[in-house]
């Protein structure tokens, strides 16, 4: 009896909910950018 070779099935990726880096540091700086900005107008 022969058994077809094993092959490992693709693990789907896991659908996390964390924020690249990049996502977080626009969070962080775009507000903080405009508030300068605001207070410098004046």
């Amino acid at each position: 009896m022969r058994y077809p070779v094993y092959r490992a099935a693709p693990r789907p990726r896991p659908a996390s909910r964390t924020m690249s880096p990049l996502t977080f540091v626009l969070l962080v700086t775009v507000p903080a950018v405009v508030a300068v900005a605001a207070l410098r107008a004046r």
